[in-house]
């Protein structure tokens, strides 16, 4: 019995000797590719300590955590700076457009075009009155207002409402026919109709060309310069902030490794996802 307790002492001690040399064995460094920036930082940003108060840490020891800041902040100020330009551009173009629309010029065109409206709408008034004396075109009026008063006392869906209504139509196209034909035969109203036409065209021509000037005036064009370098400025740090959060979430699942030994990636966010 002496003999089998000394046996079972010293099995135990050399067990508990051998658990104390393997506890004490440094763990190996993963050699995965999850950190491929873990030596400088991406684009030399430097990492902080995960339980340092403030300040980059000189150390890379475990449980370090890489700082998005300085790209957090650059993406940030790139962004506003765009709305800025975008917002000091439009005001720019709403301002000339102001000031066009108010030149002598186009006030000009505008009076002219006013004017040819209102000469033609005099002309085609004293044609339409005379055509009121018309017996033919008075018995045609008649009839189309009939057939509208017993339009609307007709059943729907009945077949006498629609023969009420394809009446009252053919009359209205009548009285239609009979008002065109009296203008096109009318001398000072084909005038008039020419003269606002000319009109017309001439104020549309003016805002073609001014519109297609707009971005060639000096101030315009570097505004619009200015904006589309904010532009690019956003889209690189954008793409800046895009790689600093991968390299954080790559040093987040180094660290987890180092400290449980698994090499499978822990953190539960994928970083390489476009959707942040």
């Amino acid at each position: 019995m002496l003999g089998k307790s000394i046996l079972t002492s010293a099995i135990l001690g050399v067990l508990a000797v051998g658990s104390t040399a393997v506890a004490d064995a440094p763990r190996p460094q993963h050699q995965s590719g999850f950190a491929p920036w873990r030596g400088q930082g991406f684009g030399g940003v430097p990492y902080y300590g995960a339980d340092a108060a403030s300040g980059p840490q000189q150390s890379q020891a475990q449980g370090q955590v890489y700082d998005i800041a300085p790209a957090a902040g650059q993406a940030a100020f790139a962004d506003a700076d765009f709305d800025n330009r975008w917002t000091d551009l439009q005001i720019m173009i709403e301002r000339a457009r102001k000031d066009f629309q108010i030149s002598a010029d186009y006030m000009t065109a505008r009076q002219q075009m006013a004017d040819a409206q209102q000469s033609y709408d005099a002309a085609v008034e004293i044609v339409l009155s005379r055509l009121h004396d018309d017996k033919q075109y008075r018995d045609l009026v008649e009839k189309r207002t009939e057939e509208q008063v017993a339009l609307k006392t007709t059943a729907i869906g009945s077949g006498v409402r629609n023969s009420v209504a394809t009446e009252k139509l053919r009359y209205a196209s009548m009285v239609t026919q009979l008002e065109a034909e009296a203008l096109d035969n009318d001398s000072a109203v084909q005038e008039a109709h020419g003269r606002l036409l000319a009109a017309s065209q001439n104020l549309q021509l003016k805002q073609e060309q001014f519109e297609s000037q707009l971005y060639r005036q000096a101030d315009l064009t570097a505004a619009r310069q200015q904006m589309e370098i904010a532009r690019a400025n956003r889209a690189g740090a954008d793409g800046f902030l895009r790689g600093a959060l991968v390299t954080r979430a790559d040093q987040l699942g180094l660290n987890s490794q180092n400290v449980t030994g698994s090499n499978v990636y822990l953190t539960g966010w994928n970083p390489y996802w476009r959707g942040y």
